[in-house]
């Protein structure tokens, strides 16, 4: 897949992901302000730990079913 077709692609599941869950749109969101320099309150601080410690059970849990290689 040729780059730009596969940003078009991470671009469609994500804006598709955060239609779907607003967790997603809130931390794209975040991601987005956190880009533009601007400053993180305390639930936007939890949020990003939070979503810290989902990575890496994410990560597990993608191993185990095999989605994921090491």
């Amino acid at each position: 897949m040729v780059r730009s077709e596969y940003e078009a692609y991470k671009l469609e599941i994500l804006v598709e992901a955060a239609c779907r869950y607003t967790l997603v749109m809130d931390l794209l969101s975040l991601i987005h302000d956190m880009r533009n320099g601007e400053p993180i309150n305390f639930a936007e601080s939890e949020l990003i730990n939070t979503a810290s410690v989902a990575a890496l059970l994410a990560r597990a849990e993608r191993l185990s079913q095999g989605i994921d290689r090491t």
